[in-house]
């Protein structure tokens, strides 16, 4: 099946690079590429330009979460993937070889020219912010446009009919949160799911609810058992006031 025009090839990796090589190449998209690795000392993550050394897919949490089931998100695609924290929920942006055309949608947007992606440092692989679900291993490491519209279609199959939007799902959660004043510290910075308690890491972290500024800043997740318990409760009660 034709997905859309491939105008540069991925290369997938048969060895690794060592990280400065990988981290010079992702600083090569910025036209500065100092400013990318002063923004990486400071911050933790760059504002690179789209366009040049790769474009970016925006993935919905529910979709690659739907594809994936309980293995690991590590997994889904061959190639480097940032966790997005979103006020809207998990996002994922997964990197693809620039692309001529792209048959998504709105929810499933392709990013190039003329727009920026916060693109983390190497050595972020964890929350707080974004972080890397699968860095690239060497220079040029991408994902395969084709893998990327394929795990697209395979989401939306499982989620199917029934499926609600991120937004609606969020919306109807956050009123399910605890006071922040009354959880411990790794409850607050999403180590642990907000609810139970359980540890947590990028894989089996099923809902982040980004950066929420009121009453204090804090960063709650939440795993799946919890988020599918509090997603059908939390509905019920909406449905119940409607």
């Amino acid at each position: 099946m034709q997905h859309g025009h491939t105008t540069q090839s991925a290369v997938l990796p048969s060895r690794s690079d060592p990280p400065e090589v990988v981290r010079d190449w992702l600083a090569g998209a910025h036209p500065s590429p100092e400013q990318a690795r002063r923004e990486w000392s400071r911050c933790g993550i760059a504002l690179l330009p789209l366009g040049s050394c790769f474009d970016a897919v925006r993935i919905p949490g529910d979709l690659l979460h739907a594809a994936v089931g309980s293995g690991d998100a590590r997994d889904a695609l061959n190639g480097p993937v940032i966790h997005d924290v979103r006020t809207l929920g998990p996002t994922y942006w997964a990197l693809v070889p620039h692309q001529d055309g792209w048959p998504g949608d709105p929810e499933t947007p392709l990013l190039s020219h003329g727009t920026y992606l916060g693109v983390p440092d190497l050595t972020v692989t964890g929350p707080p912010g974004s972080f890397w679900v699968t860095p690239p291993h060497r220079r040029h490491h991408l994902c395969r446009a084709e893998d990327v519209l394929a795990l697209i279609a395979y989401g939306r199959r499982e989620l199917g009919q029934t499926h609600r939007t991120d937004a609606e799902a969020l919306s109807a959660l956050v009123q399910e949160l605890p006071p922040p004043d009354t959880v411990p510290d790794d409850r607050l910075r999403g180590r642990a799911c907000v609810w139970c308690g359980t540890p947590l890491t990028a894989e089996t972290a099923f809902l982040d609810f980004g950066q929420l500024p009121t009453p204090q800043r804090w960063f709650p997740r939440a795993c799946r058992p919890c988020t599918g318990e509090r997603t059908e409760r939390a509905w019920m009660g909406r449905e119940g006031r409607k």
